[in-house]
């Protein structure tokens, strides 16, 4: 169980160096945005590059995924209806909603975890592709038709298309995936800057997540707490115990195997969330106290996990 509080330890001291260098004001004004678009346009592909290439890519299809993927998508659906037609959000606010309550931080927080607590880095890889391979072109689609949208608020098909082949973070994924199917791998001068890029990644957003900090928490504005009341409820309870129930009596995973499943979906929501946010200029105050919010209340709700199933 120790584990547990070791791999949120590590999250935690990235997270205050950036609120340190958001207080001293080293980075100027800008320092958080700069960081952000280094994480979304360059590290972030690099890094979906490198970790899909030496993945065997068959490993997507693990009888697991029903249970992670599936959970994911099905409250992905719930939060976007909820937010689109219940709240009466635009399409951008409601795919990030249903972001958060989906897009799980199997990055950061999830390889230490894995580590330090399950014992077995291949729970990760699962997540990880159906996070880069299904949640995230289905949400940069949303999000840049919702960007691209004439005035009479219609899109026309290539202006949703062409943001989206454009998209570093889909070509990163794409890239990477081409060269786990097909064994290629480029030459090591190229591989290596590209893995070099891909390292500052995880320390980029989470020192972005930092930066956002620097003045303290707030309670969230009146506005979002019921949104961010639902979906703390969503990822950290709703999201787990339907994994369980799909993996446990439906699949018939028990021991380990159940319970690195149902870990990586209390996983708290990814900081990469916050990073598109920032991207997209869309919702992302409400983004960063859902991330911050899901955080802290996930170092209780993985501990009970492991108690109730014996980790």
């Amino acid at each position: 169980m120790i584990g547990v509080f070791e791999g949120f330890g590590v999250i935690a001291v990235v997270i205050a160096a950036g609120i340190l260098l958001g207080r001293s004001g080293v980075l100027g004004d800008s320092g958080q945005k700069v960081i952000a678009k280094l994480v979304f346009w360059a590290a972030t592909p690099s890094l979906l590059y490198t970790t899909l290439a030496e993945t065997e890519i068959e490993r997507i299809f693990s009888p697991a995924l029903f249970a992670t993927g599936g959970s994911a998508l099905f409250l992905a659906l719930v939060m976007f209806a909820i937010t689109r037609w219940g709240f009466r959000r635009g399409t951008g606010e409601s795919t990030i909603s249903a972001w958060t309550v989906s897009y799980v931080n199997i990055g950061n927080l999830g390889i230490p975890i894995a580590t330090y607590v399950i014992g077995d880095l291949s729970f990760v890889a699962p997540v990880l592709l159906f996070q880069l391979l299904v949640l995230a072109p289905l949400g940069v689609a949303l999000l840049d038709s919702a960007k691209s949208a004439d005035g009479s608020g219609r899109t026309t098909w290539w202006k949703v298309v062409l943001p989206v082949l454009r998209n570093p973070i889909l070509i990163g994924a794409t890239v990477g995936v081409i060269c786990s199917i097909t064994g290629f791998r480029l030459p090591i001068v190229l591989h290596d800057p590209i893995s070099m890029l891909g390292a500052m990644s995880v320390p980029g957003a989470l020192l972005a997540f930092g930066i956002s900090l620097k003045d303290g928490w707030k309670l969230p504005a009146p506005g979002t707490r019921r949104q961010l009341s639902l979906i703390t409820v969503l990822k950290l309870v709703v999201q787990p115990v339907l994994a369980w129930a799909i993996a446990g009596p439906l699949l018939g995973y028990s021991g380990l195997d159940l319970f690195g499943i149902v870990v990586t979906c209390a996983l708290p929501t990814a900081q990469n969330v916050y990073i598109y946010s920032l991207a997209y200029n869309q919702s992302e105050r409400m983004t960063r106290d859902a991330v911050f919010i899901t955080t802290i209340l996930a170092i209780p709700a993985i501990l009970l996990v492991a108690v109730l199933l014996g980790g």
